[in-house]
């Protein structure tokens, strides 16, 4: 049985860190995701945009990695968004009406932008 890798590239957009998933997310590369982001929580960095535009499949094993991965990250005050997501990942989240869970852009730019503009409605005049 052959299995499809995951590529996963991370870089920086200030506020935020997109990482970005090519291949297949499910039982053999959920734990690199789990891993990538673990380490990217314990180094502070805790606003994350996951892009699934080249994310060609994700079974409910990697919805689980998803799903792990935005819990890291809301125990660490933080905030994950999706991006691009389209196609077998699109189908599972409708199909376990887990869609509303993950907020959901169309493109890394527009989730960076939202996590900005959630950053400045934070902010409190004293």
């Amino acid at each position: 049985m052959t299995t499809q890798q995951l590529e996963i590239t991370v870089s920086d957009h200030q506020p935020a860190v997109v990482v970005e998933l090519r291949g297949e997310l499910d039982i053999a590369t959920g734990d690199s995701l789990r891993s990538v982001i673990r380490k990217l929580v314990h180094q502070g960095r805790a606003k994350i945009v996951v892009d699934a535009s080249d994310l060609r499949f994700c079974d409910s094993c990697g919805l689980e990695a998803l799903l792990d991965a935005r819990d890291d990250i809301e125990k660490a005050a933080g905030c994950l968004r999706l991006t691009g997501v389209h196609g077998v990942l699109r189908i599972v989240l409708e199909a376990t009406r887990l869609r509303g869970t993950f907020s959901i852009d169309g493109t890394p730019v527009e989730a960076v932008a939202a996590m900005v503009v959630t950053d400045s409605h934070d902010v409190s005049m004293v």
